[in-house]
């Protein structure tokens, strides 16, 4: 499931952002604000095994989907089930939850 080919896409090119997008030669950022996907019920989260994380530095979301799913590219569920859209939303002894299996949890995000 790829958060890039929703219709709930967002861009971001305002003046804030001006330096970072320059220095990477892009004119704008798309993305897909956590508020656009639906929510799990409890009985769905059931079908989940979890993973506890206690974050510790040097931590990144894309490291701990490529060591719990296999591709960074799924750093987005972590952040999205922790309700924590970046890194900067943790601290160092946070604990956070890696939710598994992938197979499932996509199964769930697109129903």
């Amino acid at each position: 499931m790829s958060r890039i080919n929703s219709n709930r896409r967002k861009s971001l090119s305002n003046e804030m952002y001006g330096n970072y997008l320059e220095e990477r030669g892009l004119t704008e950022i798309t993305y897909i604000p956590f508020s656009s996907f639906k929510k799990l019920t409890d009985t769905q989260k059931r079908q989940l095994s979890k993973v506890n994380h206690t974050w510790k530095s040097g931590d990144r979301y894309y490291k701990l989907a490529s060591m719990h799913y296999g591709n960074p590219a799924y750093w987005w569920i972590i952040a999205y089930y922790n309700n924590k859209p970046t890194e900067a939303s943790i601290s160092i002894g946070d604990t956070i939850i890696i939710p598994k299996p992938l197979s499932i949890l996509i199964t769930l995000l697109s129903e």
